[in-house]
């Protein structure tokens, strides 16, 4: 438990800042704070050797049965997206409370890119699920895969809705690392999943700006 508290502890307090800058900070500031929240963890993260991109690199050559996971992987978080999108849409006067990351300009832009698609894979995953989640026992595992699908979602929503639904984000990468035990496996399928979804925000955004000139 003190091992547990020890590796969490840090993380879980710059997620509470964070979470506090939200209601403190304008919202087009939030990209700011998001982008510097990642940094400091996954820095953080890599200082511990938390994660090893040689390791991911590894994993990613290992072959097809590390693949297979990760596809069904990747899948299950793209169906959950469509679930939660199915039900924004029926209970539309709902308020998800999302933290929206606006960017009107080429800086703004990049730091989107880089806070949206490739730190949150190497954060994320390295600290709500294989940081967060513990094989103790039954019991431990449960509640420490829901602590974490509840860290996640905190993250990404200030109201229940929105809690709620990006907690259904969490689950298929919550199910496949504590199938896998292999942090590398959701981290690839998470990747691939923001590519797709936010990547054609910044297509979109790239394309508007463009346009504009």
């Amino acid at each position: 438990m003190k091992n547990y508290i020890r590796t969490n502890i840090f993380p879980i307090i710059i997620e509470v800042i964070f979470i506090i800058s939200c209601c403190i900070v304008p919202r087009e500031y939030y990209i700011y704070t998001n982008f510097c929240f990642y940094l400091i963890l996954v820095i953080y993260f890599w200082c511990r050797k938390d994660f090893s991109l040689k390791k991911w690199s590894h994993n990613l050559k290992s072959g097809k049965k590390f693949w297979t996971y990760v596809i069904l992987t990747a899948l299950g978080f793209i169906g959950a997206f469509v679930i939660t999108m199915v039900l924004e849409s029926i209970f539309s006067d709902f308020n998800t409370g999302m933290i929206g990351l606006r960017r009107n300009s080429w800086i703004s832009l990049i730091i989107f890119t880089i806070s949206t698609v490739l730190l949150p894979p190497i954060v994320e995953e390295t600290f709500f699920r294989k940081n967060m989640i513990s094989f103790e026992n039954k019991v431990v595992l449960i509640i420490t895969t829901l602590l974490g699908m509840l860290m996640y979602a905190l993250e990404h929503s200030l109201a229940v809705w929105g809690i709620i639904l990006t907690m259904i984000w969490a689950l298929p990468l919550s199910i496949s690392y504590i199938k896998t035990k292999n942090v590398y496996v959701p981290m690839t399928a998470h990747f691939i999943g923001n590519l797709f979804g936010n990547g054609i925000d910044i297509i979109f955004t790239i394309t508007a700006m463009i346009s504009n000139k």
